[in-house]
């Protein structure tokens, strides 16, 4: 299903060509949309969204963000600060009581200059897997163990899903309200996103309509499945509790509807914005490119990026905002690739956007 602002322009027929080669060669599955000042250019959506019932993916399609959230965790904690509820130099354990580590700020989360150690890699270790963890678990996990700190506050980058899971534990804590409701009240609603929440779908099952599920290759049937019956993504039902580093779900439209609130003041001011699009100075004096839940990055051609990728056992995504350029490409996928293979093809689409030389991935 395919829609064009201009049937005639090549770069449409270029990523028809790209779309339609990954979707034999590589069973891609997904959905794209490429924004030029705000102006659909160009929307695909190809394959399925639930194998069961065959149901194929649409533009309406609900698809699972992975760490693509973590834009809307850092706006929440944006959000606060401006209200006066919070500063980015507080410090992380004036929250939480028994918070074994000192010095660590909600800006040093932000930015992933924490140095906190990996829950993921935590709770492989020591956590019931019969039971599915929240991020009330995350704090009692880390109170209980206490794992080394992989460096100093500040010393270094190093991205850290421990830290945006704290983020969201820390905005429930200073505005007493569940961080799902706080993304509706104070951004979802707001901005007329009416397809997007925070689901987890395991942990708290509920129907979404038009839900793209999430599949993996499983090697020992030789088939495409749900992550659930792969034994070595045991992970995505004992973590499914855990949000602000993931667990946003969310369409084409929605996502377009962020990204134009972000060239406004709707929901902080500019200076705001400002702040979270601009790197980090770490103790050293260098400069760590990545802001409030943003990476950053530039070129001639492009101007200045802001973008995040998300991935999840079945789910890759990817929003990439030009903008310097005014371009925005929001890619949805619901069938697992490899990092470096999305990364060839998000390339691919950026180029011929620009109307650069390409490579078929």
């Amino acid at each position: 299903m395919t829609q064009r602002a201009n049937v005639s322009d090549a770069r449409c027929r270029q990523l028809d060509e790209l779309f339609s080669t990954i979707a034999e060669q590589n069973n891609w599955s997904g959905n794209i949309l490429i924004l030029e000042e705000g102006k659909p250019f160009y929307q695909n959506s190809i394959g399925i969204a639930n194998l069961e019932t065959a149901e194929r993916l649409s533009p309406d399609t609900v698809f699972e963000l992975a760490s693509v959230s973590k834009a809307f965790t850092a706006m929440a904690i944006m959000i606060l600060q401006e209200q006066g509820k919070l500063d980015y130099t507080d410090k992380v354990d004036s929250f939480f009581p028994g918070f074994p580590y000192a010095d660590i700020t909600v800006e040093n989360l932000l930015v992933h200059t924490s140095g906190l150690p990996d829950y993921m890699e935590l709770f492989s270790k020591s956590w019931d897997k019969k039971h599915i963890a929240t991020n009330q678990d995350i704090l009692e996990q880390l109170i209980k163990h206490r794992p080394d700190v992989l460096f100093q506050p500040n010393e270094r980058y190093e991205y850290s899903n421990t830290g945006y899971a704290l983020l969201a534990s820390i905005v429930e804590h200073v505005a007493e309200i569940r961080f799902a409701d706080f993304l509706q009240q104070h951004i979802f609603q707001p901005l007329g996103m009416q397809h997007t929440k925070v689901y987890n779908r395991r942990y708290s099952p509920e129907l979404t309509q038009q839900y793209a599920y999430g599949y993996v290759y499983s090697p020992q049937s030789e088939a495409i499945v749900l992550p659930d019956e792969s034994s070595e993504h045991d992970f995505v039902i004992y973590l499914d509790g855990i949000q602000g580093d993931g667990a946003v779900s969310s369409t084409l439209d929605d996502l377009r509807k962020w990204d134009r609130a972000l060239y406004t003041e709707k929901l902080v001011k500019k200076a705001t914005l400002e702040r979270a699009f601009s790197p980090v100075q770490l103790n050293d004096n260098r400069l760590s490119n990545y802001g409030y839940g943003w990476r950053l990055c530039e070129d001639q051609v492009t101007g200045k990026v802001v973008h995040h990728g998300g991935s999840w056992p079945g789910y890759r995504s990817w929003l990439r905002r030009y903008i310097q350029k005014d371009k925005t490409m929001i890619y949805l996928t619901n069938v697992d690739q490899e990092r470096e293979w999305t990364e060839k093809v998000i390339e691919a689409v950026e180029n011929i956007v620009f109307e650069q030389p390409y490579v078929l991935p």
